[in-house]
């Protein structure tokens, strides 16, 4: 028996996202763990304003209500509260810390602000895409290209084994203990843009970028998952008009 464990860092909580990934059809061969690895208690997080907003259906339906913790307990989430230091890989860290990786041979670590879009992806990625010939696995592309956020990725345990069972997180400053609102400018977070660097130049280094794949060359959009940007789809800062692209894409073959 095959084991994954699903790390989800825990700051917006947009229901829909916790309810479909609940609802994941599991192969055989596989039990699955679900952790949200939380920055602050749910009750802090509030329903967006959609109002004239690109893509605000899609954030309609993220957001059909803020979880709260006994919501996600009963979908069957371990819920732990940590302090709110590094977001993005410093959430997975937190996880790391208190669990022993080597159980588990497959991690997905996921932000909650992202829209599933079908039921098979673990059916799918656990299933005929699981093999010898990969690592990583990311959603999408990054910006700049080959940017590991943290957003939406399958790690293998080998690939965790080669990091030293943690990531590296040495490059950045920026601690948001006690902080649990959203930041007022856009720039406030800029520096945990930074928690990509130490893995990009470790896959370098060791060469490991033939077995990093993507599901979709589209910034953000694939056939199974839409990334949100800070909370909304519709917060879309760079690559806008692939973006756009991307969900009609969707929308024209009937995906949405």
């Amino acid at each position: 028996m095959k084991k994954l464990a699903i790390v989800v860092s825990g700051w917006h909580y947009p229901l829909n996202f916790y309810q479909t990934l609940s609802r994941q059809k599991i192969p055989k061969g596989w039990s699955v763990d679900m952790f949200v690895v939380s920055h602050r208690d749910p009750s802090f997080a509030k329903m967006p304003d959609l109002t004239d907003k690109a893509h605000a259906d899609l954030d309609a339906k993220l957001y059909n209500s803020i979880a709260t913790v006994k919501e996600l307990e009963k979908l069957g989430f371990e819920y732990k509260e940590y302090p709110n230091t590094i977001g993005d890989w410093g959430n997975s860290n937190q996880w790391l810390e208190d669990n022993d990786y080597k159980q588990y041979d497959l991690f997905l670590f996921t932000h909650d602000d992202n829209l599933l879009l079908r039921y098979d992806l673990l059916e799918t990625v656990c299933g005929e895409m699981y093999s010898d010939k990969w690592l990583i696995l990311t959603n999408t592309v990054g910006v700049p290209a080959g940017s590991i956020r943290g957003s939406f990725e399958f790690f293998k345990k080998e690939m965790l084994d080669k990091m030293g069972g943690k990531f590296d997180l040495s490059q950045t400053t920026l601690d948001r203990t006690g902080v649990n609102d959203n930041p007022a400018n856009w720039t406030d977070l800029y520096d945990w843009n930074t928690t990509v660097y130490p893995l990009t130049n470790l896959l370098t280094k060791k060469k490991l970028w033939s077995k990093v794949i993507i599901l979709s060359p589209i910034y953000r959009v694939s056939i199974f998952c839409i990334e949100g940007e800070r909370g909304l789809i519709s917060n879309a800062q760079t690559n806008k008009d692939e973006l756009d692209t991307g969900i009609a894409w969707l929308k024209d073959n009937k995906i949405l």
